[in-house]
């Protein structure tokens, strides 16, 4: 009986830690897209976007860029240059932009109709001018209604300049497009599903040159734009966790636990028969929302 409890006591101590190790960390995967975000500035807004494809195309919101035929954009290396604005589309709130580069870290896409309510997310951008920021939340809701338009709500802090950046999954893939944030409210904001933004840029035309997935060599620039490289980005490595720590160090505090747990069992298996099941019944509300007021960033 007590060599039972002793390895049951393992697998959920075991299991406990792996979830939550993936759970708290998201930095493998901000790692992965990091070298993708764009600053754009636009006249005097200053927002985010994302490569998407290697030979130069960029996403980020049609608010941002307005009229203007080209935006400046900042590189993850410090570098200024400008993109000229190939194609916005208003309703979803998206435009899309070209650079004069090739073999760009483009982002991966998953598809936001599998995000579940609760998943974890960031948000990357330049918040307020802070360049290469990162706020993190999960899916508050994965189909939100808001001025007649679908969103994908997250908790992940937006402010004025996240518009245009990727909202990634643990994965690091891009689920959405940072668009916009409740007025008077925390942390309550809205991005275009990556559904969307998936179907603009497929009506766009825009081809991807490497399979979903895989990642994209360095950065280099065009032979024909004129002086001066750009300094190749840090190889992107797809975020692997040290299974051995992770599985090894939980498993041997385990062991020396359950030895103390079997001791007590023991006892307790002598002193009684049985010991009394507990019953937890899940504790649902519903829960009447208004229509809110949202406003663009």
């Amino acid at each position: 009986m007590s060599g039972r409890y002793c390895w049951l006591v393992v697998i959920i101590l075991v299991g406990v830690s792996l979830s939550i190790a993936s759970a708290q960390d998201m930095s493998g995967a901000i790692e992965q897209v990091k070298e993708s975000v764009l600053t754009i500035k636009s006249g005097e807004r200053v927002g985010a976007g994302f490569i998407v494809s290697p030979d130069g195309h960029g996403l980020t919101s049609a608010h941002l860029v307005g009229d203007s035929s080209q935006v400046t954009v900042v590189l993850v290396n410090d570098e200024e240059l400008e993109a000229t604005v190939v194609q916005t589309d208003e309703a979803r709130d998206l435009a899309l932009v070209k650079l004069d580069l090739q073999n760009l870290p483009a982002v991966r896409f998953a598809p936001s109709s599998e995000l579940k309510q609760g998943a974890r997310v960031a948000a990357l951008g330049a918040p307020l001018g802070l360049e290469g920021s990162v706020t993190q939340g999960i899916v508050s809701a994965v189909e939100r209604e808001a001025e007649g338009k679908k969103y994908l709500q997250i908790d992940a802090a937006l402010n004025e300049g996240n518009s245009g950046g990727p909202v990634i999954d643990e994965k690091g893939r891009v689920v959405g497009v940072a668009t916009a944030v409740v007025k008077e409210a925390q942390n309550v904001g809205f991005a275009v599903p990556s559904d969307a933004a998936i179907a603009f840029l497929q009506e766009a035309g825009v081809m991807l040159n490497l399979p979903l997935g895989q990642q994209a060599p360095a950065a280099v620039r065009k032979p024909a734009t004129g002086p001066g490289k750009l300094p190749a980005p840090p190889v992107v490595k797809q975020a692997r966790p040290p299974w051995l720590l992770l599985v090894g160090v939980p498993f041997a505090v385990a062991l020396v636990v359950s030895l103390f747990v079997s001791l007590l069992v023991t006892r307790r298996v002598r002193r009684r028969p049985a010991e009394p099941e507990i019953s937890l019944a899940p504790a649902n509300e519903d829960e009447d929302l208004s229509d809110v007021d949202i406003t663009l960033h």
